[in-house]
């Protein structure tokens, strides 16, 4: 197969025109779910450095009390998306 999965090209294709017009910075909430996982995964790949800062966070949906130890996976995933 050649290229990314068509819905991989998708999403990285849905996300350019905000990076072309974004001035500053780009920060990504994601909860973890795979809609904003992808969504941050697209923008790690599109928003290369140093051209354009990328950042991102985790927003949780769910009502309180969750212990926070249940983000943790997703700031890993969020870290290994940039290898600096």
């Amino acid at each position: 197969m050649a290229g990314p999965h068509p819905a991989v090209a998708a999403v990285r294709a849905a996300v350019r025109p905000g990076l072309t017009a974004a001035t500053g910075p780009v920060l990504v909430a994601c909860s973890g779910g795979a809609d904003s996982l992808a969504l941050a995964a697209a923008l790690a790949f599109d928003a290369p450095p140093p051209a354009r800062r990328f950042g991102a966070f985790t927003l949780d949906h769910a009502p309180p009390p969750r212990p926070a130890a249940q983000s943790h996976p997703t700031v890993a995933l969020l870290r290994s998306l940039r290898p600096y």
